[in-house]
C-alpha cells in the first residue's frame, strides 16, 4: 500500500522529521486531494494533502500512542482532533480535551478556552458542573496513568467546582499522584522518551530523576524540547570532541556505532550485544590523545583493543591466525 494512500498506524517506526517548508507547502498543494476528507485521514478537511496528514501523524505518533491506547474503539475520533488542533502545543490540546473530552470544538468554549479544571460554568446547574468536572478528573487522571475509585472522583471534582480550579491546578494536584505510576499514560511516556533521548547521547538518566522531569513535562513546567537542549548539554560536556555534531541534533551514539560494528565484526558477536552504556565498551571506542584530549577511535585503535578481550581467543579468526602462525613456525624451523 503506497504511503500517500494509507491512514497512519500507530506503532510504525517514526521516519525522519519532514521539512517544515516542504510540509506547509504540502497543505497549500493544489494536487492530491480528497474534497471529501475520507475515513482513512479523520480529520482531514478539503484542500489538505494526504501526504501533509500523513507526516504530521508519523512525526507526532509517539507523543500521543498511550493516550490512544487509552481510548480504545475511539482512535479515529481522538485522530480526527489531532489533525484539526495540531497548532496547539500538547499541553494545550490535553487542556481543551480534559475540559471537553470527545466534543472537543462542538461544546460552548470548546475552540480553546482555558477556563476551570472542568468545573463548567455559564448557566449549569451545580449538579451538571459536578458532573462534567468528575468526567473532565476521571480523564486526566486516566492519561497520566491514575486510577481512582468512584468516591475519590467525586470528592475531586466537588473541589474542582467548589474551588473553581483551573487545570493548572487540577494537574497541581493530580502530577505528583502520578509521578510513580507504572500504568499506560503521560508520566510513563515521558519517561520512555527521555530515557531514550539521554541513550542516544550515551548519557545515563535514573528512573527517578526521568520520573521528576516526566512529571514536570505533565504539569507544564518543562516541555520535551528543553529536556533535549539539557540533555545535549550534558552530552558537550562529557563527550568535547563531538560538540559541533551534537550542536546539529546528532547522537553520540550514532557517531559511535560504526566503530562498534567494527568491534562486533572483530569478536564475532552481534553488535547490538555491545552496550555502549557499558564503560568496558565505552572505552574501547574512545582515546585519549597525546595532549590527554578524548576522541573517538579509529578503526585500527578499535580493533587492537577488541583483540585485548578474552572474546576473541575464541573467535574463529583468532583459530585461524594461530592456525597460521603455527605452520609458519614450521616452515622456518623445517618441521
Amino acid at each position: 500500500m503506497a504511503d500517500d494512500d494509507r491512514g497512519y498506524r500507530y506503532g510504525a517506526p517514526t521516519p525522519k522529521v519532514p521539512d517544515l517548508t516542504a510540509l506547509n507547502a504540502g497543505l497549500a498543494e493544489p494536487v492530491d486531494r480528497n474534497p471529501n476528507g475520507g475515513s482513512a485521514f479523520p480529520g482531514r478537511q478539503p484542500g489538505e494533502t494526504r501526504q501533509a496528514y500523513n507526516q504530521w501523524y508519523d512525526v507526532n505518533a509517539p507523543m500521543w500512542g498511550d493516550l490512544m491506547a487509552l481510548n480504545a474503539g475511539r482512535e479515529d475520533e481522538l485522530q480526527g482532533l489531532l489533525w484539526t488542533y495540531r497548532a496547539l502545543d500538547a499541553r494545550s490540546l490535553t487542556n481543551l480535551l480534559v475540559q471537553n473530552g470527545f466534543n472537543l470544538g462542538t461544546t460552548p468554549g470548546g475552540g480553546g478556552s482555558r477556563g476551570g479544571g472542568g468545573g463548567g460554568g455559564g448557566g449549569a446547574t451545580k449538579a451538571q458542573q459536578y458532573s462534567s468536572a468528575e468526567a473532565a478528573v476521571r480523564n486526566r487522571a486516566g492519561l497520566l496513568g491514575i486510577t481512582f475509585d468512584d468516591a475519590a472522583i467525586k470528592s475531586i471534582a466537588k473541589a474542582v467546582v467548589d474551588g473553581n480550579w483551573s487545570s493548572d491546578q487540577l494537574d497541581d494536584y493530580l502530577v505528583p499522584a502520578a509521578r510513580d505510576t507504572n500504568n499506560a499514560g503521560l508520566i510513563t511516556s515521558g519517561v520512555r522518551q527521555i530515557q531514550q533521548l539521554a541513550s542516544q547521547q550515551l548519557l545515563k538518566v535514573s528512573d527517578a530523576t526521568a520520573r521528576e522531569w516526566a512529571a514536570r513535562i505533565a504539569s507544564g513546567e518543562m516541555d520535551m524540547a528543553g529536556v533535549t537542549s539539557l540533555l545535549q548539554a550534558q552530552a558537550v560536556q562529557r563527550y568535547g570532541w563531538a560538540a559541533s555534531q551534537i550542536s546539529q541534533g546528532i547522537g553520540v551514539r550514532d557517531l559511535l556505532l560504526p566503530t562498534r560494528d567494527r568491534i562486533a565484526d572483530e569478536l564475532e558477536m552481534d553488535p547490538e550485544s555491545i552496550d555502549l552504556l557499558d564503560e568496558k565498551w565505552l572505552g574501547m571506542v574512545q582515546s585519549v590523545d597525546d595532549n590527554g584530549v578524548t576522541r573517538a577511535a579509529t578503526d585500527s585503535e578499535a580493533i587492537m583493543r577488541a583483540r585485548q578481550q578474552p572474546e576473541w581467543a575464541r573467535t574463529r579468526k583468532a583459530g585461524d591466525m594461530v592456525a597460521s602462525m603455527a605452520l609458519s613456525l614450521r616452515d622456518y624451523f623445517g618441521g
